[in-house]
């Protein structure tokens, strides 16, 4: 508002400057005082001292708006992205151009509406102006803007759809450039530089032809305004010199409406400009809407607290549905490490996430610490259960400042610094505790980056922990340390860890594992199927060595068997699916090694 109204002054005393000229020259042709003139020159002083002034405070307030205007559209974005129901399923480098290009273009527009108010305001003010010396000169600005603005609306719609192509190529050259840095170790290592490159290229040239193709229908809009403006400036010209030749004006009254003619072209061009501005803006605000509309895909819960007492949360998974798999059970008990083996790395990933919430199961019932977690508030919810996922991310920081990010104390940090096995990164590195990590740490090692993320999650000392394969780029000798450091650590304190990796030397030191088969993997007689469900169609779950199944129930029927060990009897195809091994059931070692469905997912 302060801008418009500064604005508007400023361009009000421009255009009083060939009114306040016209009386000056008029008043001297016309043999008035001294004093007149002077008087009139002092009128023409103030009013270049008040159109200065407006000038330089309405352009402060208008950049305030514009920057203002592209902050707040930023920041809805980013709260849109990070809400905790999700539903934004957008690459990063489509998000980074929606917040930043897309956002900067509506900011713009908000920046020129105050000159456009008053570009408007100053075009009435002329209008009346001339209609005051002539009829005919009022009439032709009358017609001249009306019939640019009409114009300019139909060029202005082809603008608006290059402007929203140009915007989604950049979006994806920025999705695909993304993808070239993160993977660049690996381009390099399979020697597919010149082929990454080369795909980007035409990404590139894709988004610069919808650029170019954007840029001419500006030009185009910008060429409409200027020939309309120049051609309305000789046709004033023209007929206000017929009128002063034939008397019906007089020669004041000629210069003060061509001045003014002249100086309305500049308002003419601003409206213009707002037309391409606006043009683009809304472009820009349909992506953003994009992200800032989308439909939440989980509903926050309701219910607060009321949680099982104690410092870990005993996990229940009951008849979930999951891409390829459906009638998933098992338990993960407080103060035991649990195993969870899947086939399918893209099921393996999803199923973390069905425990935060970050997606709805596909039917079936999740409780953590005795509550269904569809009834808790995700903040809640997520405060008791971590996920630290295969490709964990590290901050731009030092080792420590990752490590101590969510951890409750100094002594966490260190405990989880330990577990990990990070001390020995600590140790190895120039700098140690304090040496920076990069951008997503890409200063360490792969096997460095995975514990220092491990490291992360231990250090927080949540009472669910849910990690997904999280030593695969560490070598055997210290994966099996760090295995065994984090069992000591979780077990001591009761609280509970769920493992989703194939990892022999992880497994070997769960207190149960859980086998999940793809859809169409089948099971002969006696084993269990794609489905989770047996021979006799009933559903899989889990027993522990007292009997129970998932839901404490006995598990007669529904629960897979315990394995035996070696030497047992029993079918020799038999695949259990979804079967725990326990301690009473023989060593894990021997266990794995002679489950028929384990070895056949390692040899694969």
């Amino acid at each position: 508002m302060a801008a418009s109204v500064l604005y508007s002054s400023h361009q009000l005393g421009e255009s009083m400057v060939p009114v306040v000229v016209g009386a000056t020259v008029g008043e001297a042709v016309a043999g008035g005082s001294r004093w007149a003139i002077a008087l009139w020159l002092g009128v023409l002083a103030a009013d270049f001292v008040l159109l200065s002034l407006s000038f330089r405070f309405g352009a402060r307030a208008s950049m305030r708006a514009k920057q203002h205007t592209g902050h707040v559209v930023r920041m809805w974005v980013t709260e849109r992205v990070l809400r905790p129901t999700g539903g934004v399923r957008l690459a990063p480098g489509d998000l980074l151009t929606r917040a930043a290009s897309d956002a900067g273009r509506v900011g713009a527009f908000a920046g020129i509406v105050a000159q456009t108010v008053a570009a408007v305001a100053v075009l009435a003010v002329s209008t009346a102006l001339l209609l005051y010396f002539s009829l005919p000169l009022g009439a032709v600005i009358l017609l001249g803007t009306a019939l640019l603005l009409v114009v300019q609306d139909r060029v202005a719609g082809r603008l608006r759809r290059h402007s929203g192509t140009e915007q989604q190529e950049a979006g994806r050259a920025a999705v695909l450039a993304e993808d070239l840095v993160r993977g660049m170790r690996v381009l390099k290592g399979i020697g597919a530089e010149r082929t990454a490159a080369a795909q980007y290229g035409r990404a590139s040239q894709v988004a610069l032809g919808a650029s170019l193709r954007a840029v001419s229908s500006q030009s185009l809009l910008s060429a409409v305004g200027t020939a309309f403006t120049g051609a309305y400036l000789a046709v004033i010209a023209g007929v206000g010199g017929w009128l002063t030749l034939s008397g019906r004006m007089g020669l004041g009254e000629f210069v003060a409406a061509l001045g003014l003619a002249r100086f309305v072209v500049g308002p003419m061009q601003v409206v213009s400009g707002a037309s391409a501005a606006y043009a683009r803006a809304v472009a820009s605000a349909g992506r953003v809407l994009d992200v800032v509309g989308a439909r939440d895909e989980v509903r926050d819960g309701s219910h607060p607290g009321g949680w099982e007492e104690g410092r870990g949360a005993r996990v229940v998974v009951a008849e979930v549905g999951v891409g390829g798999f459906s009638g998933v059970s098992f338990v993960a008990e407080c103060g035991e490490l649990t195993g969870l083996v899947v086939d399918v790395p893209g099921v393996a990933g999803r199923i973390p996430g069905l425990l935060v919430r970050e997606g709805e199961p596909e039917g079936g019932r999740i409780e953590v610490g005795g509550k269904e977690v569809g009834e808790v508030p995700l903040e809640d919810l997520r405060a008791r259960v971590l996920v630290s996922p295969h490709d964990a991310v590290l901050f731009p920081g030092t080792i420590a400042e990752n490590i101590a990010l969510l951890a409750p104390d100094p002594r966490a940090a260190e405990r989880g610094t330990w577990a990990a096995f990070a001390d020995q990164v600590i140790d190895t590195v120039a700098g140690g505790a304090q040496a920076p990590v990069g951008d997503r740490g890409e200063s360490l090692s792969g096997g460095q980056r995975q514990r220092v993320a491990l490291a992360r999650a231990l250090a927080a000392e949540p009472p669910v922990l849910v990690l997904h394969d999280p030593t695969t780029a560490v070598d055997a000798a210290t994966e099996d340390r760090i295995a065994g450091r984090l069992r000591e650590v979780r077990a001591r304190d009761g609280l509970t860890s769920l493992l989703v990796t194939t990892s022999p030397a992880l497994l070997s030191r769960c207190d149960r594992v859980f086998f999940l088969r793809a859809a169409g993997a089948g099971a002969p007689a006696g084993g269990r199927g794609a489905d989770g469900r047996g021979a006799d169609g009933r559903g899989a779950g889990d027993r522990d060595a007292g009997g129970r199944g998932p839901d404490g129930e006995a598990a007669e029927g529904r629960g897979a068997e315990t394995p035996r060990p070696a030497g047992a009897g029993g079918s020799a195809g038999e695949r259990p699916g979804g079967v725990p091994l326990t301690a009473a059931s023989g060593s894990h070692t021997e266990l794995m090694r002679d489950n028929a469905a384990y070895r056949e997912l390692l040899t694969r």
